[in-house]
């Protein structure tokens, strides 16, 4: 799965979130004005996958670089074989 971190992170999500066991690619946008960055980083650390990646990068919500789209693709392409 590929996601973007951010947003409240209520604490059941957090426990729900060992659960799950898939690759995992997340992105992050650094200085995202609406979200708690370190919220989005206790939900990375809570998901029990044993192949997780974070990309951070600068920048607000909407300023997620166009590499990263194109990373989310060969990571899809890597695990949909």
């Amino acid at each position: 799965a590929v996601l973007f971190a951010g947003s409240f992170v209520p604490a059941i999500v957090l426990q729900e979130a060992r659960q799950v066991r898939i690759p995992l690619l997340v992105l992050l946008q650094w200085d995202d004005e609406g979200n708690d960055r370190q919220a989005s980083l206790d939900l990375f650390d809570a998901f029990g996958s044993t192949e997780k990646t974070l990309h951070a990068n600068l920048g607000g919500h909407t300023g997620v670089p166009q590499f990263e789209a194109d990373e989310g693709g060969r990571f899809f392409a890597r695990h949909l074989k």
